[in-house]
């Protein structure tokens, strides 16, 4: 008969208290939140991230038990939750840079227009969310921009104990300035389109002066979205390249500060 025997406690806990700190993080990455991946590939997929970082860890860890002690194992597994919740809700919010900004786009362009007329029409997500959302996701990971996360996660574990978790709340400043970097981001990514529109409502504006009868609604959804779209095509390479370097310098940032 087949008899299973824990030999060592303490390493068994760590290794859970590292697995529970990966997963909180890996549900919110924007390659595995969407609800189309089944649950057990995320945790499968967590499972062998935590396989493989775990020596590096693993004693930074230990620490944290010997801290506490071995009997708050479930205090440990909130802390680690929690502290991972945080990590991936950062990299969560640089992701709404580009969501917002395709949001900005859509509107300005004109392919919600639906709305305008229809409010119970709802609130569709518009076609250059997703385009931008999974283009910069695919040069995020083309490029091996992932690897500095994976790095940052790591250093995680040896600078954020249960004994200085208190530091956190003294560092207000770097999280009002990150938001407020994120915001005046998305808006920057979008001012091209937001400049745009603001010329053809000018010119359309003067042109149903000139010439009263003409439908001047419907000739500006037409201009708008044409204009818009010839405008995001010519400058969609300096558009990628400069939401590539914004994710990487945020997350950059975010993972010096809690490393």
């Amino acid at each position: 008969m087949l008899s299973i025997q824990i030999t060592d406690m303490t390493m068994i806990t760590a290794f859970w208290l590292a697995f529970s700190r990966w997963l909180a993080i890996i549900f919110q990455l924007p390659l595995f939140e969407s609800v189309s991946i089944p649950v057990i590939v995320k945790i499968l997929t967590t499972l062998m991230l935590t396989f493989a970082f775990f020596p590096l860890v693993q004693d930074q860890i230990i620490m944290d038990i010997n801290y506490v002690g071995p009997e708050s194992f479930w205090i440990l597994t909130i802390f680690n939750t929690v502290v991972g919740l945080i990590i991936g809700f950062f990299v969560k919010a640089l992701m709404s840079i580009f969501i917002s900004t395709g949001a900005l786009i859509t509107q300005q362009i004109g392919f919600n227009a639906l709305s305008y007329f229809d409010p119970q029409a709802g609130q569709p997500i518009g076609p250059f969310e997703k385009l931008i959302e999974w283009t910069i996701l695919m040069m995020i990971i083309t490029s091996g921009a992932l690897l500095p996360m994976f790095k940052g996660v790591i250093n995680s574990f040896s600078s954020i104990h249960v004994y200085n978790i208190g530091k956190l709340a003294h560092s207000m400043d770097f999280f009002m300035i990150m938001f407020k970097s994120i915001f005046i981001s998305s808006i920057m990514l979008a001012t091209p389109m937001i400049f745009i529109n603001l010329i053809i409502n000018a010119v359309m504006g003067i042109v149903s002066r000139a010439v009263p009868q003409m439908n001047v609604i419907a000739v500006s959804f037409a201009v708008n979205i044409g204009l818009g779209l010839l405008v995001f095509v010519v400058g969609s390479d300096e558009f990628f390249a400069t939401c590539f370097r914004i994710y990487t310098d945020r997350l950059g940032d975010w993972f010096q500060f809690i490393s």
